[in-house]
């Protein structure tokens, strides 16, 4: 894969002049430009090959499960007191659980290996002796490749395990698709990079260059130190390339790094495709180094990353739409340096803080900064060398960009202001921060803690029935044990239910997928899977699985949450996807393969209802535009994508919905929700028909009813997000990346000012005049679409259009508040 030339460190390495009281930062003076993205279209192309399918397994017509298979155990056959006495673990449970996992769709399913360990590929982990060949084994095995050419992306899971010690690395690690790398969360690992590496070198390579860095899903490392404190401070070095997109997970990585060198922690090189289309990092330290994080990517929600001694934090080559949270910087040149005009669409800075910075922003941009403390450092702002802003934010925010005050299209360009504080009510925790939540790891449980649904006689194997067994092992885990989901194709033919009490976890997105005649009508829809029943409180906790749909169901709601939060995030999805068509586990896949006839899929893909309180980290509720398991053509119309009528608190940080027919987003009489990060597209196929065809809108849903009159075909085309009803309130959203791509399934929506879709964001019937607790939309980014808001359903006026808030991919608004 292409690295950066000499040419471009030279450039990171032209330094500007700050107080020699602080570090000095690191520089790019000739960044990437959005608009040289103006051509860009996402590949409708199959991704990889599956080969060896074994088509025998048809989960949309499951076989019933053996009575013997299924044992329905009592909570009081377990001793719960026992798993949460005593003290802490000295061994991972991921290290001692029974590894059970399959990949039912390959021929060879039986011989295939899901759970690796590297000491068994004889990593040594000693700190001494070259470990490179030994990881890279333990990735490949089992005939894996890149690209998912030797198994598609689906059919070859691999969950690498690295147990505590030192790891030294020579020659770099390469991740494939479809790869968690996950460390000893008690004792994390070091990946030490030998002084041998050669210039230019990264240790860890999580971009699978066998496909566009766009298709590089399904990626996760957790729970190591990368270290490259062996090599020289004046050498180039890489610590991680991260050029990835959705359903991704990085979180709890540790970088060290030389201070005063020319190291980068994190880069994003996807090469002539780019840095990705991701959602979501998070909790991740940086000491030591040139730059932390060198971005490039689509857009990104980053929370809780600390920087120490870097001369950047991080260094924006490219973004849209980039939302931070929780940034801490000390000791550093420039915390966020944003680049020149265009190098950034947007960027959302909030409950962060910079002690000793020479400058805690640096760069021009749609700009939101909130609540940022500031101690011993230079300016908050600055932009063409000049200060703008200086002091703390503490408790205020702060605006530069395309301003709408009110509802009637007017825009003040501010070069920068003041607006009134968010009110943010209970969506925050104690230090007035909003509330986070890190994925739970359970390391602080032994194994003993764990229950696999395996052995409550689920089968996994994509074929039979799981229902029974998996509401029996969730029944019986309740307040006692925490339900362990190994790898598999889990068949429901009804709703499983998560009672108060639970917590659910998967192994390299362990998949639900519902299956047969209760979950086809639409008119009846029904959940796969709900959280509690409503006014129900308590504890739900779910990470690592896979919510899907076997066949044409379009009376599936596939994730549905009733349950309201005994404290804040005990209600909690991290790395929690859902998935409509486009892999081996779906009839979808060769049903719907006309394009001028897209199949109702699926009814919607998340509800969270008005009883409702959640908290959801890094969550992508996909309706494939295409084949990730070989080359079909696909053409699927999910009816709806996440709906919000939840009284909250509700908190969604890097939540993507993409190609949904009626909407992505819609907020129905919702109350204290955040969001950090909302990103879609529109569905490629569209107004070919026109939304909302193939389905009937229902009022009883909010649906919407697309009156365009005269506005022609790009009236016809999915809402990005609507907020409906005159409860709405207390919403904060920090961060759009709206983006339409085709029209028709063809690229009539390029360049910078091309349209083809008439409408963004639309609010009926939401009350105004609600001041700070009103609705409050922070950096709105837009491609191909000719207005960003629109007041009273797609016939109403004009709140904020393209023309006259040009930037970013195409539009961007630093604050709507017309609502306030």
């Amino acid at each position: 894969m292409p690295k950066h030339s000499a040419a471009v460190f030279a450039l990171i390495s032209s330094f500007s002049a700050l107080s020699s009281a602080f570090r000095t930062p690191a520089h790019l003076s000739s960044p990437s430009r959005p608009y040289d993205y103006r051509g860009y279209h996402p590949s409708r192309q199959g991704s990889g090959h599956f080969g060896s399918l074994n088509n025998s397994i048809i989960p949309w017509a499951p076989l019933a499960a053996p009575l013997e298979d299924t044992p329905i155990l009592s909570s009081e056959a377990e001793d719960c007191t026992a798993h949460t006495d005593g003290d802490s673990p000295s061994t991972f449970w991921l290290e001692e659980i029974a590894h059970q996992g399959t990949s039912p769709f390959l021929q060879d399913s039986a011989d295939y290996v899901v759970f690796r360990n590297v000491k068994d590929f004889g990593a040594k982990g000693d700190g001494s002796t070259d470990d490179s060949a030994a990881i890279n084994a333990a990735i490949t095995d089992g005939g894996r490749c890149k690209g998912g050419n030797c198994g598609g992306t689906t059919g070859k899971p691999a969950l690498v395990y690295i147990p505590a010690g030192t790891y030294l690395v020579s020659t770099t690690i390469q991740l494939l698709i479809n790869t968690q790398i996950i460390g000893d969360a008690i004792n994390f690992p070091t990946l030490k990079a030998a002084s041998s590496m050669a210039a230019g070198s990264t240790l860890v390579n999580g971009n699978d260059d066998g496909q566009p860095s766009t298709n590089n899903f399904y990626i996760g490392i957790r729970n190591v130190n990368i270290d490259t404190t062996a090599i020289s401070s004046s050498q180039q070095i890489y610590g991680l390339n991260w050029a990835v997109s959705q359903a991704t997970n990085l979180i709890n990585v540790h970088f060290k790094m030389p201070s005063g060198s020319e190291h980068v922690g994190i880069e994003m090189d996807g090469g002539d495709t780019g840095g990705g289309s991701g959602l979501f990092m998070g909790d991740l330290t940086f000491n030591g180094g040139n730059v932390g994080i060198l971005f490039s990517n689509q857009q990104y929600a980053i929370r809780n990353v600390s920087f120490t001694d870097v001369s950047t934090g991080i260094l924006i080559q490219h973004a849209f739409v980039l939302t931070l949270q929780q940034v801490r910087c000390s000791g550093v040149g420039i915390c966020i340096d944003a680049g020149g005009d265009g190098t950034t669409g947007s960027l959302s800075l909030i409950d962060s803080s910079c002690e000793d910075c020479g400058t805690v922003v640096n760069g021009s941009s749609s700009f939101l900064l909130e609540n940022i403390a500031s101690a011993s450092s230079g300016s908050m702002l600055k932009t063409n060398g000049q200060d703008i802003l200086t002091g703390d934010l503490v408790g205020q925010t702060y605006a530069v960009g395309h301003l709408y005050a009110t509802n009637n299209g007017t825009v003040d360009d501010t070069q920068g202001t003041y607006l009134d504080p968010t009110d943010r009510g209970n969506l925050v925790g104690e230090d007035g921060k909003y509330f986070t939540k890190s994925q739970p790891q359970y390391e602080d449980r032994d194994v003993s803690s764990f229950s696999s649904v395996k052995d409550h006689g689920a089968k996994g194997d994509g074929q039979t029935d799981d229902t029974a067994a998996i509401n029996a092992a969730l029944r019986s885990n309740a307040n006692c044990a925490i339900t362990y989901f190994p790898h598999g194709v889990y068949v429901v033919t009804d709703t499983i239910h998560v009672p108060p009490g639970s917590r659910l976890v998967g192994e390299v997105w362990s998949a639900l997928t519902a299956s047969g005649p209760l979950f086809s009508s639409a008119t009846s829809p029904r959940p796969l899977l709900r959280i509690g029943h409503p006014n129900e409180t308590g504890t739900a906790e779910l990470s690592d699985l896979l919510l899907t749909v076997s066949d044409i169901l379009p009376g599936t709601i596939l994730l549905e949450i009733n349950m309201s939060a005994s404290h804040p995030g005990s209600i909690s999805l991290h790395n929690t996807h859902t998935r409509v068509g486009g892999a081996a586990d779906t009839r979808l896949r060769t049903a719907c393969q006309n394009p001028n006839a897209p199949c109702a899929a699926a009814f919607l893909h998340a509800h969270l209802t008005p009883t409702s309180s959640s908290y959801i980290e890094n969550a992508w509720l996909w309706t494939a535009d295409h084949d990730l398991d070989g080359a079909l053509p696909t053409t699927l119309a999910t009816g709806r994508g996440l709906l919000v009528s939840s009284r909250g608190p509700t908190w969604l940080l890097g939540t993507g919905s993409e190609h949904n027919a009626l909407y992505a987003f819609q907020l129905a009489s919702a109350q204290n929700v955040f969001a950090a990060l909302l990103q879609c597209e529109t569905p490629y196929w569209q107004p070919a028909p026109r939304a909302p065809a193939p389905w009937v809108p229902d009022a009883a849903w909010g649906d919407p009813g697309f009156e365009c009159g005269a506005q022609g075909e790009g009236c016809y085309m999915a809402w990005q997000m609507r907020v409906l009803g005159a409860e709405t309130g207390r919403v904060g959203v920090y961060g759009m990346g709206f983006w339409t791509f085709f029209s028709k399934g063809s690229g009539e929506c390029g360049g910078v000012d091309g349209t083809c879709q008439v409408s963004s964001v639309g609010f009926e019937g939401v009350s105004e005049g609600m001041g700070r607790s009103g609705v409050r939309l922070f950096n709105l980014n837009t491609r191909g679409v000719e207005d960003l808001v629109r007041l009273g359903g797609s016939d109403g006026k004009v709140g904020a259009a393209q023309r006259g808030s040009w930037g970013s991919w195409g539009g961007v608004v630093v604050a709507y508040l017309g609502f306030e």
